[in-house]
């Protein structure tokens, strides 16, 4: 493990403290900031009535049991629906998988945990993370509609965007030239990029990051990535052996959803090494 990039190694909570509470939703990000998460992921999308709501999946089915879309529903709507029961049903099972590795507490039964608007988000937690805001769906109003509710509190300076669509960054773009945005690839079952498309397509919309699936991580593109001025933000880790493959190749950071355990592997990892120069300084 190279240690200095693993002490310097960005942990970031995906959607909240997800293996321990239901993602996006309050509680989530309320236990992300008691375990020390500086940086939080959530997923960002445009409501039928043009609002911004904190939601993942594609569709409703999965999480909240119901047909539909988000944007098809209004915000009101949706702020009335409780993911907590597909957490207690399947979620926190499949998070917490024995065999990955973690060393995280098993959460226990969730309380009822809606769906959370944007708003409510920034009017809780703004002042309290710097914001990895993911443009879900190709909704075009979607990137205005985020910034006009950042710009509302005066808290675009501390977001990063992102996104698989590069549709949506050329968006973002137009509207904020200056905004710390990186794409997001590849998607599930899909053939990841070359470095060098990676890298052109970055250049091309005046990128600072970009963030691979773990499966698209190699050394060659970080070599490529940083040699071109680019972090390298990794996501879809699903074990402790993969986290520290992460920090190995030199990645930048990583979205986790054991935002806790991983921070403590990755200190225990960092004292162990230490304890090693010492005992070799000593003989």
């Amino acid at each position: 493990m190279r240690t200095a990039k693993a002490a310097t190694f960005r942990l970031i909570a995906h959607r909240g403290a997800s293996a321990a509470a239901p993602e996006n939703t309050r509680a989530a990000f309320q236990l992300a900031a008691r375990h020390g998460a500086q940086e939080i992921e959530t997923d960002a999308r445009c409501t039928r009535d043009g609002r911004v709501v904190l939601f993942h999946d594609k569709t409703l089915r999965r999480k909240l049991g119901r047909s539909g879309r988000a944007e098809d529903l209004t915000l009101s709507e949706l702020q009335q629906l409780d993911i907590g029961a597909w957490f207690d049903r399947e979620g926190a099972k499949e998070l917490n998988d024995p065999a990955a590795g973690w060393d995280e507490d098993l959460p226990g039964p969730a309380a009822p945990a809606y769906v959370l608007g944007f708003d409510d988000y920034l009017e809780a937690f703004g002042d309290r993370f710097h914001h990895n805001i993911e443009l879900k769906g190709e909704t075009p109003e979607l990137p205005g509609a985020v910034l006009a509710a950042l710009d509302a509190r005066g808290k675009r300076s501390r977001c990063t965007f992102i996104s698989f669509h590069l549709e949506q960054l050329e968006r973002l773009r137009a509207l904020a030239p200056d905004a710390t945005a990186g794409w997001l690839f590849a998607r599930a079952g899909e053939r990841p990029p070359s470095p060098e498309v990676v890298v052109r397509e970055c250049r091309r919309l005046g990128l600072q990051q970009c963030n691979p699936r773990f499966s698209a991580l190699t050394e060659e593109l970080v070599r490529t990535a940083h040699d071109a001025g680019l972090e390298v933000r990794a996501f879809g880790i699903r074990t402790t052996a993969e986290l520290r493959r992460a920090v190995s190749l030199g990645a930048d950071g990583a979205t986790v959803d054991w935002f806790r355990a991983s921070r403590r592997l990755l200190e225990g990892d960092q004292r162990a090494v230490g304890a090693g120069l010492r005992n070799e300084i000593r003989t």
